[in-house]
C-alpha cells in the first residue's frame, strides 16, 4: 500500500511539474483574446494571487466577461480593499456596477447607477490625469438620468478641462457633449480639426466614422473604420472596428468583400475565448453571405451560434429572422 501511495504521488508530481508556467504574458494574451475561462483556470491557483495587483486584475474582468456581475462586485469590493491605491480596480468595479443597474430592477437600478458613479470619483481621485476614467466619467454624466446621478453641466466642466490635458481625450469628450446636445455637426466639425494634426489617431478616425453613421453617411463611415483598424494601437480596439465594418456591410450593404474579411479576421481572432461579440459577428456574417444568396455558407456560419446554449433574447430574435429567410432560398 505504501508503495502503491508513493508511485500515485510520484505520477501526480509529475503532472504538476509538467504544467507550463503561467505567464504575464501568458495571462495579456488570454485577456486581449478574451479568454476568460482560461484565466479563471490558471490565475486564481497562482501562488502570487493574493498579493498581485494584474492577477486580481484579471480575475475580475474574467468574471464579468463571464457575466459573473455579482460574483465580480463581491471580490472588487474586497480586491479595492487589499489594493486602496488601485484606480484600475476602482474604475472596473464602476463599470460593472453599471452592468448590474442595466440588469436590475427599476427599483434598485438607481442604486448601482450611484455606486458606480461613486466609484468612479474615486478613481479619478486616484489617477487624476487617466484620460480614459475622465471619459467614462462623462459619458456616465451624460448619459444616466438626474435621479442616478446625471450631471450634463458637469460633463461639460470636465470635458472642457479635459481639452487641456489630451489633445485625443480632449475633442472626444467635447464631441460627446456636442452629440448628446443634438449638434452632430458641430461635434463632426471638431474632430475633423482634431484629425489635422492626427490623421492617423485610430480613435478620432473611429468617432468621426461613428458620427457619419447617425448622419447616414455610411459609405464614408466604412471607410473610416477602415482607416481606424490599420492605426488601433489596442486589439480590442482593432478587433471593435473591424465587426463594425462588419455591421455596415451586414445592416447597410456597403462593401461586402471588405466586410467579410473583416468578420473573418474578428471570428479568427476571438473563436477561441468569451468574447460576447463572437456570436454578432457570424450572425452578420451569414447576413453577408444571405445578401449573396450564399445559403450553405450562411447556414456555416450560424452553426456555432444555433449550438450555443445560452442566447440572449435580441440574439435569439435574430437567429429566427436569418432562418426564415434561408428557408426561402434554394440550396
Amino acid at each position: 500500500m505504501k508503495t502503491a501511495l508513493l508511485l500515485c504521488a510520484s505520477i501526480f508530481s509529475g503532472i504538476l511539474h509538467s504544467q507550463p508556467d503561467v505567464t504575464a504574458d501568458q495571462i495579456q494574451r488570454w485577456l486581449e483574446k478574451d479568454q476568460y475561462k482560461n484565466i479563471e483556470k490558471h490565475v486564481t491557483s497562482l501562488p502570487t494571487f493574493a498579493s498581485d495587483l494584474q492577477l486580481q486584475q484579471a480575475h475580475a474582468e474574467a468574471l464579468i466577461g463571464l457575466d459573473q456581475a455579482e460574483a465580480a462586485a463581491e471580490f472588487l469590493q474586497q480586491a479595492s480593499k487589499t489594493f486602496p491605491k488601485a484606480a484600475e480596480l476602482r474604475q472596473l468595479a464602476a463599470m460593472n456596477q453599471f452592468t448590474l443597474a442595466q440588469q436590475a430592477s427599476i427599483f434598485s437600478a438607481a442604486g448601482h447607477a450611484k455606486d458606480g458613479l461613486a466609484l468612479l470619483k474615486q478613481a479619478t481621485q486616484l489617477a487624476p490625469d487617466d484620460s480614459d476614467i475622465q471619459l467614462s466619467l462623462i459619458g456616465f454624466y451624460l448619459q444616466a438620468p438626474g435621479i442616478a446621478g446625471g450631471d450634463e453641466e458637469e460633463a461639460k466642466r470636465l470635458a472642457q478641462a479635459l481639452v487641456a490635458k489630451d489633445p485625443v481625450a480632449g475633442p472626444l469628450a467635447q464631441a460627446m457633449v456636442l452629440n448628446n446636445d443634438d449638434k452632430t455637426d458641430d461635434a463632426l466639425k471638431l474632430i475633423e480639426q482634431a484629425l489635422v494634426q492626427q490623421p492617423q489617431q485610430a480613435r478620432l478616425l473611429a468617432q468621426k466614422a461613428a458620427l457619419l453613421v447617425s448622419k447616414k453617411q455610411m459609405k464614408d463611415a466604412a471607410l473610416l473604420y477602415q482607416q481606424a483598424a490599420q492605426f488601433a494601437e489596442k486589439p480590442a480596439q482593432k478587433y471593435n472596428y473591424l465587426y463594425q465594418i462588419g455591421r455596415l456591410a451586414a445592416v447597410e450593404q456597403q462593401d461586402k468583400a471588405a466586410g467579410k474579411q473583416a468578420l473573418q479576421q474578428f471570428i479568427d481572432y476571438y473563436q477561441d475565448g468569451e468574447n460576447q461579440q463572437l456570436p454578432w459577428a457570424r450572425v452578420r456574417l451569414a447576413q453577408i453571405h444571405l445578401l449573396e444568396q450564399n445559403k450553405a455558407a450562411a447556414e456555416q456560419s450560424l452553426q456555432p451560434v444555433l449550438a450555443l446554449a445560452d442566447k440572449p433574447e435580441k440574439l435569439e430574435k435574430e437567429l429566427k429572422s436569418l432562418q426564415k429567410q434561408l428557408s426561402k432560398l434554394k440550396s
